[in-house]
């Protein structure tokens, strides 16, 4: 048995599927053994396919439903009942979903600890609530694009149940305001990774209490929020001291400890961050586009820095679209935070569509300005000895 496990594990998905249907010890080598499973390849039929293998896969860990357009409320009823252990569910893109799918995960899956519904517009704000206080280990949550379920209520709820939260995703959720990110912001100081893109109702006020709070916060999307002022941007670039001094606590910790966060290790990737995020994207934005970025140096710039468990402060902050922000104001942020970037190797500072912001800088682009003026100076003082 454990040797058909370890077969099972170098084949494609769709080979271990049909492999639980052979025999009675392929399906208990099948349902013991086999932790992670994605059914993206399946097509139209992925709801009844999903509904009658279900219950041969009770140790789920991993299971991706990326895209499945045509999954319905029925196949992750199945999902839910029949394993309990699961603990990353991608139902992204699922457009015919509804709240009953959230019921079904809240009743059945309460272990789940990543969850990405971005895309899923049938949801509503009473699945996410009822989800919320079910699934009390939730640390990274997409509801990009969810605007009937992105709300300050449902924020609130995530907020009072899902302390641990690390990532979160409410792009294009408009109902949001003040009231729920500053709830998250004291009640999940672990957040590490936050975007707000879209959110056209918040302001400056959401911003100071991320900064004063969420410490650990390494990434941040704010496209067309323009509402953020000046006072955010201080706001950040002055707690950029806190979040060194509590950097060096936590890496004292974690090596006393042993323990790791839940991205370390982990590469935040363009699907783990989600397919509407703005995050570290060179674009205007990505939400606004299904197109994938061209230039991965730059998204993996990014995420080396994201993953790493000692770090801090930002390595990520989309301000496109923020025209209200004068260029000093977030040149004192990207001084801040040495990991912002606005060179095109490093691209991690987004500042698109902001024409007032065009003389903000990194170091790196001020360095190679000075090394071609330096150059240019020798060039012309050896020309200027050959003359005479």
């Amino acid at each position: 048995m454990e040797l058909l496990v370890q077969v099972l594990a170098l084949v494609d998905d769709r080979t271990v599927v049909v492999a639980c249907g052979v025999c009675t010890g392929w399906r208990d080598a099948v349902r013991a053994g086999i932790l992670e499973l994605s059914f993206t390849w399946c097509g139209r039929n992925v709801s009844r396919l999903v509904q009658s293998v279900a219950p041969k896969f009770a140790h789920l860990q991993n299971c991706n439903l990326r895209r499945c357009t045509l999954l319905n409320n029925q196949a992750v009823e199945a999902v839910a009942c029949n394993c309990p252990d699961l603990h990353i569910l991608d139902l992204s893109g699922g457009t015919r979903l509804t709240d009953l799918s959230l019921y079904a995960l809240a009743n059945g899956c309460r272990r789940l600890e990543k969850l990405d519904l971005s895309g899923c517009v049938g949801i509503t704000e009473a699945g996410l609530v009822l989800l919320a206080e079910n699934c009390h280990y939730i640390r990274h949550l997409n509801l990009c694009g969810c605007d009937n379920a992105g709300s300050d209520k449902a924020l609130m709820a995530l907020a009072q149940n899902c302390g641990g939260l690390e990532f979160l995703n409410v792009g294009w959720c408009e109902r949001i305001t003040d009231i729920g990110v500053t709830a998250l912001a004291n009640w999940c100081p672990d957040l590490r990774v936050v975007d707000l893109c879209g959110c056209l109702l918040i302001t400056g006020q959401s911003v100071i209490v991320l900064a004063d709070n969420c410490l650990n916060l390494r990434a941040l999307g704010l496209h067309c929020c323009r509402n953020i002022t000046d006072v955010a941007m201080y706001a950040l670039a002055n707690s950029s001291k806190c979040r060194a001094s509590n950097g060096e606590i936590r890496s004292k910790r974690a090596a006393r400890s042993g323990t790791t966060s839940f991205f370390s290790g982990k590469a935040l990737t363009s699907s783990s961050i989600g397919s509407c995020s703005s995050i570290g994207s060179p674009s205007t934005s990505s939400c606004s586009s299904n197109s994938d970025c061209n230039n991965t140096s730059k998204k993996f710039y990014v995420q080396s820095l994201s993953q790493v468990e000692e770090g801090y402060g930002l390595v990520s902050l989309n301000l496109s679209g923020c025209t209200a922000l004068s260029a000093v104001a977030v040149q004192a942020v990207c001084d801040a935070f040495p990991s912002l970037h606005t060179c095109p190797e490093k691209y991690s500072l987004n500042i698109s569509g902001c024409l007032n912001l065009t003389r903000v800088h990194c170091q790196c682009v001020v360095d190679a300005r000075r090394e071609r003026i330096g150059s240019y100076g020798q060039q012309q003082d050896y020309a200027r000895n050959r003359l005479y």
